[in-house]
């Protein structure tokens, strides 16, 4: 299946083939201040099932040791794309609202680094708090879509 994604501002537009990994609301610091938000609403999909124009897209890291790249768009600011590994072997971290079509992806199916929420979630997802325990569920999810 194919889903159109874009940028807040639209100059970045991309799209995304295959089925997501999973989906699941990020609370550590870094998104909340990339997204300007309590938490990122991300999907994860394979990398090699992003088709992504060159377009204007400035990749970075935010903390050392991080393997994640932060792709932020050159014009509005807002968050595109992070990617982890390259290729068949990478993933990318997609918020549900770069979808055109968000009521179309899968419900989320936790809360990673919830130790630094910045409010409290009424919902019956895990919650993993800190680094090592969200760690360890995505490693978990990955084994079994493998």
């Amino acid at each position: 299946m194919e889903r159109a994604c874009q940028c807040p501002c639209g100059v970045n537009q991309f799209s995304v083939s295959g089925e997501p990994i999973v989906r699941f609301f990020c609370h550590c610091s870094i998104c909340q201040k990339k997204y300007d938000a309590p938490f990122a609403d991300v999907v994860l999909f394979k990398l090699s099932d992003v088709t992504m124009p060159d377009q204007a897209v400035s990749y970075g890291k935010y903390k050392r040791f991080v393997a994640i790249d932060r792709g932020i768009c050159d014009h509005c600011h807002k968050p595109v794309m992070a990617k982890m590994g390259k290729d068949d072997k990478g993933y990318a971290f997609i918020t549900a609202q770069n979808f055109t079509d968000p009521e179309a992806l899968p419900k989320s199916a936790m809360h990673v680094f919830y130790g630094t929420r910045k409010t409290d979630m009424q919902d019956a997802l895990p919650k993993y708090s800190n680094w090592f325990s969200s760690q360890m569920a995505f490693l978990k999810l990955l084994k079994a879509a493998s």
